[in-house]
């Protein structure tokens, strides 16, 4: 039916799910208050298209529920109630999206896409271009918290910095505190930039700085007062990328993806005038998501043949075919692309780097998962990203540090739950800075939620006889230093059962606690961790504790509102397989054998190097 009304474009429509999303109330099937929370965007496109397709309204749909449930036996009805609920809440949703679609003056083509609507291909320069947005956005709504994004930014082709000098930046900016924390690599960039040479023979800064520490200052400084079509102009002049596509091999290819990605945000700015810069990112990167793509549907609702618990299958969450285990082989299995090696740093700088080094059970899962993780991340030790998850997990920990602090100074009695949740929310107000507004009320009043059930599951059956955030240290293993801070120690006389706390979905951790097998040949990151904090205790001289076991108490409860616990038994084969991998991790890193990759598709740091053109060779 023709409609006088613009159509919909991608973005447009994207934003109003997240209008969708974000007015959800608490108790709503649909709300996510951790990880991907608009992970409904992906249903909603599929959904919504299918029922305009078909023409069905919530009300048909709702009546085909009802009419599903009817005909089950008694024993399946509970089993689908949950997932029934989700769909009638995102059937529900669709007359609310008809009602935005109305104030926004648009009409929905569903699956005809209109010209011009999807973003330019995803090709590097582009992906490096929506990088440097993203840098920008992040830098505006919290200072400092894109420095890990820098980085990466620095190594860009037109800003031709050497790689080593970038790598030497962040090992400044990594030993030098600032106010108890890390200082800014963007603070550091610029006093490098600004301040006098000491002597004549000090060597002169490198040109790529003075030109990035330049573009990054000003764009950062007109950000939230320019229109973003000027934005993203001034961005590709201020920078270099103009001049590097006009004088690129391939300049004609570079500049028509240049020239579609800025008509395309001129576009959608013009659709929507009060679009700012984090806006504008957060839409980009959230059009990215996968999402599902299903045929036509033949079969209407109204049919002898439900179609209901096929759409009921967007809001059940299955384990893949061959579980847990059958689909780590398949992911694990996967062929291997070729391995890059990167350049070498300065061989006194990686010695006194590595004189200093102790091994922690981070830096060898890193190690394990990709060498250059471990070059990135411990021996450089680029900036770690500042976000909500991070700093809510530290809220957590914090409060959790003070609970039982308190019950040991007041004869072994735990505090009041408002006691322990005030901690919580102490924290959170002193690193508001760390949140965006939207992400400071949802994980407050999440972190409320979870932290009061929490403490009504558990404060009867603690153990008092604990030691908490007990840092380890100058222990040896095999001539290997080890280090580790443990979250809580419960003790039976000398025995010992260490506690890990963990933030996040307990369900999603199954892999990381499986021990070594044919699916995870090295096992999960938590059962190595298990494993390592035993090997560290039963070796520090300082005290003569044995660990029995080893338990990780996850805070956050499941889809269903339960609340776990698991609790590793450690075996001597256990603790031989650890204690070889540190042995062998520890040889290779003196080696300095972390230069090369590990090849694999889906690591951030290999395809990072091979992006930004940084391996000197490949390894088949």
């Amino acid at each position: 039916m023709f409609s006088s009304q613009p159509p919909l474009s991608a973005m447009e429509r994207t934003a109003l799910f997240i209008r969708l999303i974000d007015a959800f109330p608490k108790g709503h099937p649909l709300k996510r208050y951790r990880g991907d929370v608009y992970f409904e965007i992906r249903n909603f496109r599929v959904l919504f298209s299918m029922m305009k397709r078909e023409g069905w309204t919530s009300d048909v749909v709702n009546k085909q529920i009802n009419a599903y449930l009817a005909s089950l036996e008694p024993n399946q009805v509970a089993e689908a109630a949950a997932s029934m609920d989700k769909l009638q809440a995102a059937v529900h949703e669709f007359d609310n999206y008809q009602v935005l679609l109305q104030q926004l003056g648009r009409h929905d083509a569903g699956d005809v896409p209109d010209p011009g609507a999807a973003l330019p291909p995803e090709h590097p320069l582009i992906a490096k271009v929506v990088l440097l947005l993203e840098y920008l956005a992040a830098e505006q709504e919290i200072p400092g918290s894109g420095d890990e994004m820098l980085f990466e930014l620095l190594h860009a082709e037109w800003f031709a910095i050497p790689p080593a000098e970038i790598a030497q930046l962040a090992i400044a900016a990594a030993d030098r505190p600032f106010n108890g924390q890390k200082v800014s690599l963007r603070r550091l960039l610029y006093e490098k930039v600004h301040t006098p040479p000491r002597d004549l023979f000090s060597p002169p800064v490198a040109e790529g700085f003075i030109k990035a520490s330049g573009a990054i200052e000003r764009l950062t400084g007109i950000a939230p007062g320019t229109t973003l079509p000027a934005l993203v102009e001034s961005m590709l002049r201020e920078t270099g990328i103009s001049d590097f596509v006009r004088q690129h091999p391939d300049s004609q290819e570079l500049q028509e993806l240049v020239t579609g990605f800025v008509h395309y945000v001129q576009e959608e700015a013009a659709r929507n005038p009060a679009m700012d810069l984090p806006l504008l990112v957060k839409l980009i990167l959230l059009m990215r998501a996968p999402a599902f793509t299903w045929p036509p549907l033949q079969v209407p609702v109204n049919g002898q043949d439900s179609i209901i618990p096929l759409i009921a299958a967007f809001y059940i969450s299955p384990i893949p075919f061959g579980g847990i285990a059958g689909a780590l082989h398949m992911e694990t299995s996967e062929v291997k692309m070729p391995a890059p090696e990167i350049g070498k740093l300065e061989e006194t700088i990686v010695s006194r780097l590595l004189q200093r080094f102790v091994m922690n059970v981070t830096a060898l899962n890193n190690f394990l998962r990709c060498p250059l993780e471990f070059y990135f991340r411990n021996i450089i030790r680029i900036p770690a990203p500042r976000n909500e998850a991070v700093e809510f997990g530290s809220a957590v920990h914090y409060a959790l540090e003070l609970l039982f602090r308190k019950m040991q100074s007041a004869g072994e009695a735990f505090p009041s739950p408002e006691v322990f949740i005030n901690d919580f929310e102490t924290y959170m107000h002193l690193h508001r800075q760390s949140f965006t507004p939207e992400q400071f009320n949802r994980r407050l009043a999440y972190g409320r939620e979870v932290l009061s059930n929490y403490y009504d599951e558990y404060v009867h059956s603690w153990t008092r006889i604990v030691a908490v955030e007990r840092n380890i240290r100058n222990v040896m293993v095999n001539g290997v230093p080890l280090k580790g801070k443990i979250d809580k120690l419960e003790f039976d006389g000398r025995l010992v059962n260490v506690v890990d706390y963990k933030t996040g979905d307990p369900e999603k951790s199954k892999v990381r606690l499986m021990p070594p097998g044919e699916a995870i040949p090295l096992g999960g990151d938590y059962w190595r961790q298990a494993v390592f904090y035993k090997i560290l205790v039963d070796n520090y001289q300082s005290k003569e504790w044995k660990v029995v076991s080893t338990e990780f108490d996850f805070i956050e409860p499941d889809k269903k509102y339960y609340y776990h616990k698991e609790k590793l038994m450690i075996t001597p084969d256990d603790v031989a397989i650890v204690t070889q991998q540190l042995t062998t991790a520890w040889q290779r890193i003196q080696h300095r054998d972390f230069y090369t990759g590990c090849g694999k598709p889906e690591c951030h740091w290999c395809h990072f190097v091979k992006t930004y053109g940084l391996a000197v060779r490949l390894h088949e």
